[in-house]
């Protein structure tokens, strides 16, 4: 068995597929206004990656995206529409059950206090598989790829960064990671996950659907 401790893992689009097109279109709808508008509230004003790295909360986030918006904009509209643009990716989920028989596992995503606080809402089938190590980038006053996130996590955890294994689908996140002593892998499907941590010797080499 490999020297490992701990096998973390990104939310976003390696546990589950999530659509940020399609959460503007819906949050517009919601909101009245339009989905370019919503994108630039959020995303182009910098608001969400403030909120991500703990920098302001969950309040305040909601406060300027709707003066943004120049409409109102509540934590219930956030989330509906959160919850409708992320899809479960069931083959990655199948391997993470796997992972568990033999190591701790834990998810660190960059996403603000509102997602933390409404992980069972947003995406149920988390809990079963990491329990309360479900951390949003937030809880640590950074988000990736800064190594301070990393850093505040493992330790958090209590686990070494050399004991450390780190899965996301952005290069720059990985990158990261091991710059804070982690290894790491880039996803980009659950085939080649599978292949990397067969080579790791995390996951025996049989097939999981």
């Amino acid at each position: 068995m490999p020297d490992f401790d701990l096998i973390l893992f990104d939310m976003d689009d390696v546990l589950c597929h999530s659509d940020r097109k399609y959460r503007a279109a819906h949050l517009a709808k919601l909101t009245n206004t339009s989905p370019d508008r919503v994108w630039a509230a959020i995303w182009g004003s910098g608001i969400d990656a403030a909120a991500d790295a703990g920098i302001i909360s969950t309040s305040t986030y909601l406060r300027e995206v709707a003066l943004q918006l120049g409409a109102p904009f509540s934590a219930e509209q956030w989330l509906e529409a959160r919850k409708a643009s992320m899809t479960p990716n069931p083959s990655v989920l199948s391997l993470v059950e796997e992972i568990k028989k033999d190591y701790q596992i834990a998810v660190l995503t960059n996403n603000s206090e509102l997602v933390g606080d409404n992980i069972d809402y947003l995406f149920p089938e988390l809990r079963p598989l990491f329990g309360d190590l479900i951390f949003p980038s937030s809880k640590f006053g950074a988000a990736k790829p800064d190594k301070a996130c990393f850093l505040n996590c493992m330790s958090l955890l209590g686990v070494a960064p050399q004991k450390g294994f780190f899965v996301d689908d952005k290069a720059e996140n990985v990158a990261g990671a091991e710059r804070a002593g982690m290894r790491g892998h880039v996803f980009t499907g659950h085939e080649g996950l599978q292949e990397r941590l067969q080579t790791e010797g995390i996951l025996e080499a049989v097939q999981v659907p």
